[in-house]
């Protein structure tokens, strides 16, 4: 018998899911939206975490997909994460007893969401694995270190103040395009899935994407389409998308202060 069939789930504490998160995952941290902690339990082991809840626009993000639904109808998996020692389907089975968990003891929950991270080289095969419906990519950014270290843009606005080219320039901070899939699965009856499905802009399905729909894109001293490389080779990229160390970016930038325009972090393609 595999291994996958001695898991069950319970509720944990978010204090240990995030600690397990911290200690196996790349990102490192846990969202502040976690509103259910649920623990994946080989016998008396805990051998993963799923975090559910919200991302940073709740509201947004689901009336983007289905816009008659609210934040009440759904959840959003934030963090999953297993040991590596546990078998190569344990992710998706545990995944599949999230979603029996969630559809017995929260009715009202309508539909799970999630995003695969491209950007790591990860088009989604757990979802897949659990049948998912699969609604495209939007295209994604990140800054890299010249270690590799990932840094998010939020961060070098908060850590810095400015992440116009010329300053990230000046500190070796290298942009990064890449991509994010979306999946959803639906806890709600026949009916209400076909309605929903009728209404949502976005295109659902099980054409799904796999590795060489990775596609990165590394700026070379230009913008996206200029002076810029194309690779689906998988690079190998560093941390959990914070500065390890107190940014010493703004006293080594010696480059004429400018306010960083705006710009769009996330674009539908």
């Amino acid at each position: 018998m595999e291994r996958v069939h001695e898991y069950h789930i319970e509720p944990v504490p978010r204090s240990l899911m995030a600690a397990f998160v911290a200690a196996h995952h790349y990102a490192v941290r846990v969202p502040p939206h976690c509103l259910l902690s649920l623990g994946c339990f080989r016998g008396s082991d805990l051998v993963g975490v799923a975090s559910w809840g919200y991302g940073v626009r709740p509201r947004h993000t689901i009336q983007r997909l289905f816009p008659s639904l609210g934040t009440a109808d759904y959840y959003e998996l934030n963090r999953l994460c297993m040991l590596d020692s546990e078998p190569r389907n344990g992710e998706s089975h545990f995944l599949r007893l999230c979603r029996e968990y969630i559809r017995q003891r929260e009715p009202g929950r309508v539909v799970l969401f999630s995003w695969a991270d491209g950007m790591r080289g990860k088009p989604g095969y757990v979802y897949q694995a659990d049948n998912w419906l699969y609604g495209g990519f939007i295209r994604t950014e990140f800054y890299v270190t010249p270690q590799n270290e990932v840094v998010h843009p939020r961060q070098v606005i908060t850590r810095c103040g400015r992440r116009d080219r010329v300053f990230t320039r000046s500190v070796g901070l290298r942009r990064v395009w890449g991509r994010q899939f979306r999946y959803c699965h639906f806890l709600c009856g026949h009916g209400a899935r076909k309605r929903l499905l009728r209404e949502s802009p976005v295109r659902w399905g099980r054409e799904y994407p796999k590795m060489d729909d990775c596609i990165w894109t590394f700026e070379n001293g230009g913008s996206a389409g200029e002076g810029s490389r194309e690779s689906r080779e998988p690079p190998r990229f560093e941390g959990s998308g914070q500065f390890r160390h107190p940014a010493p970016l703004l006293a080594q930038a010696e480059v004429t202060p400018e306010r960083a325009a705006p710009g769009r972090e996330e674009e539908e393609c």
